[in-house]
């Protein structure tokens, strides 16, 4: 699943050779792109949504028009095409391929530039930032190469299981990565404290993760999996924020948009569902899982912000709250005037002689 157009228009793909175009507001299917003859395992959106990128285990690569919903290009491959990686930026394609290597094509002259060699088994990841690109395999590595000269510049160990999905950061810093070991791992590429360090370690899932995004500025992350579970983590503390159990069955593939509100989730259950992750506190799953922890909720009188009762506010005021933190904050007026009145009502200090004559 892959936004287009401006997070107002999103495409998917499916068993069922077809790739599907959504409108957001309407949530109604605009249109069909057909032409792959075994299931569709990859699709990417370039040039601002004006075209589509998919991937099959056809052993093809087709490039279509998402406007006329023709099909421009076609690349034939002697591998099934696990996933695939495109770049604005370079305007380069990367074909994961499960012959171990990964082929880079240029989307404007159709040509190819270079194959990646070195893994010890299928290539099943991709990203890409500038010059390079990272790959993840079922051999448990993920490879960091020069794009167009193939050169290798950091292997990353780590994983106990296949990687099945990266993602790099927009500053190109820093590379998350998820496994079948039910973690998602992030490497600081920039600084190499995963040298001494190693990389930072979630464990949360319950089950094999399949996908992983950075959002909202690299601040946070979202993973989902095989536990029918999709997690919001806290990129810099690497802690969990969130917990959706989203779907009926296993997590393929996970989209946030633009501006991080809304998060595209898709399932085995045959379903897409859209979450505005930008009010989580609120979504009724996640409430419904912080009740069953033992937590209680109200809506707070005066902005309609849901948040959490705790016990000791009740042992500390010996009522219940009606206003969230932020209500029962006194204003920034308040402060300054607070803060500023010592300052402003403070006396000289006396000199010896005033002391003298008041005696």
């Amino acid at each position: 699943v892959s936004f287009l157009d401006q997070d107002s228009k999103f495409i998917s793909a499916g068993d069922d050779y077809n790739l599907c175009g959504w409108d957001l507001k309407s949530r109604k299917n605009t249109f069909k792109l057909k032409g792959h003859e075994a299931p569709v395992k990859a699709c990417v959106a370039s040039y601002g949504g004006q075209r589509v990128i998919s991937g099959s285990w056809d052993r093809t690569v087709r490039i279509w028009d998402a406007n006329t919903t023709n099909c421009l290009w076609t690349i034939q491959h002697e591998a099934l095409i696990l996933g695939l990686s495109f770049s604005e930026e370079s305007s380069l394609i990367a074909v994961c391929c499960d012959d171990k290597t990964s082929k880079i094509w240029d989307n404007r002259t159709y040509e190819e530039i270079s194959t990646l060699t070195g893994h010890d088994n299928s290539v099943t990841c991709a990203t890409q930032n500038g010059t390079m690109i990272a790959t993840g395999s079922l051999d448990k590595t993920i490879r960091i190469s020069d794009i167009r000269t193939g050169s290798l510049l950091l292997l990353l160990s780590g994983h106990t299981a296949a990687v099945s999905s990266l993602d790099v950061s927009t500053d190109g810093h820093k590379i998350c990565s998820a496994s079948w070991d039910k973690t998602v791992r992030v490497w600081d590429v920039h600084a190499g404290t995963y040298r001494t360090q190693g990389p930072r370690v979630m464990y949360e899932h319950e089950g094999c993760v399949s996908c992983c995004r950075f959002a909202d500025n690299n601040e946070k992350i979202v993973s989902a999996g095989y536990d029918k579970t999709v997690i919001i983590w806290d990129a810099l503390a690497t802690k969990k924020r969130h917990q959706i159990r989203a779907h009926g069955s296993w997590i393929n593939g996970v989209a946030m948009s633009r501006d991080s509100k809304w998060l595209l989730t898709c399932s085995k259950d045959r379903t897409i569902r859209m979450w505005n992750v930008s009010e989580a506190d609120r979504m009724p799953v996640v409430l419904h899982n912080k009740l069953s922890m033992g937590y209680k909720f109200t809506e707070c009188v005066d902005c309609s912000r849901t948040f959490k009762v705790e016990q000791r506010d009740l042992i500390e005021t010996g009522e219940e709250l009606t206003q969230c933190v932020y209500c029962r904050m006194p204003s920034r007026e308040y402060y300054s005037v607070q803060m500023g009145t010592p300052r402003e009502t403070a006396t000289e200090p006396r000199t010896s002689e005033e002391v003298t004559q008041e005696a």
